[in-house]
């Protein structure tokens, strides 16, 4: 399991690429990192400037360990997450392409509202609408319905 995360390495003075970080608010470095997600060593790190975002180049830097775990355990599940700064095309695509499975956050959005929300689900010929409704609630209905046929 991949674990893709950016943090703010802190600078004082006047180093160079250091620079002004608008999400944390502060002077630094905003390196890429990846972790294993089940023992949290260090896989990967580079160090980028401070007005780097989360995803830029992420597909890139993810790349090259991707292939290395391909060839090296062709038969091992890959997986990868991320938090919604690496929601990106190029990072899907790196992931894709080297048959990683992944899960990222997405920020919430009027669309992904709209998507959720308002799907229909069609369950043994009754349809139940999300509108809404927690998981557990959609659950505890779709339970009903099914157990009154």
């Amino acid at each position: 399991l991949f674990d893709l995360d950016s943090t703010l390495l802190n600078t004082y003075g006047n180093q160079e690429g250091e620079a002004f970080n608008y999400h944390y608010q502060a002077h630094g470095y905003h390196p890429l990192l990846c972790f294993d997600g089940l023992t949290g060593d260090l896989l990967k790190a580079e160090l980028r400037d401070g007005t780097q975002y989360c995803s830029k180049g992420s597909g890139e830097f993810r790349t090259p360990l991707l292939k290395e775990f391909r060839e090296k355990y062709p038969s091992l599940g890959l997986y990868l997450r991320g938090d919604s700064g690496f929601a990106s095309p190029e990072l899907y695509e790196a992931c894709e392409e080297h048959d990683c499975k992944y899960a990222i956050r997405l920020k919430e959005n009027k669309k992904l509202k709209e998507e959720f929300f308002h799907k229909s689900l069609n369950v043994n010929n009754g349809i139940l609408k999300i509108a809404g409704k927690g998981l557990h609630q959609c659950h505890s209905r779709l339970s009903e319905m099914t157990s009154q046929k």
